[in-house]
């Protein structure tokens, strides 16, 4: 009796460009073209101070509507 062979399923890999944040060095992935979006996402949650905003939670709370 043989083994069966396995099954393999197709799979597509992306390899994203990424860029370091000037702050704290950490490596961010983003979509070409999508750089801009996702450094102000981070500076937004990770570095508030240095865009002159209110720290936001990593996570919001969904709001509560009074009972």
């Amino acid at each position: 009796m043989s083994t069966p062979r396995p099954r393999r399923f197709p799979v597509t890999v992306t390899h994203l460009p990424v860029t370091r944040c000037q702050l704290c060095d950490r490596t961010l992935a983003h979509r070409p073209g999508n750089i801009s979006e996702v450094l102000t996402e981070h500076y937004r949650r990770a570095h508030p101070e240095a865009l002159g905003t209110p720290a936001q939670p990593e996570h919001e709370p969904p709001h509560l509507l009074p009972v």
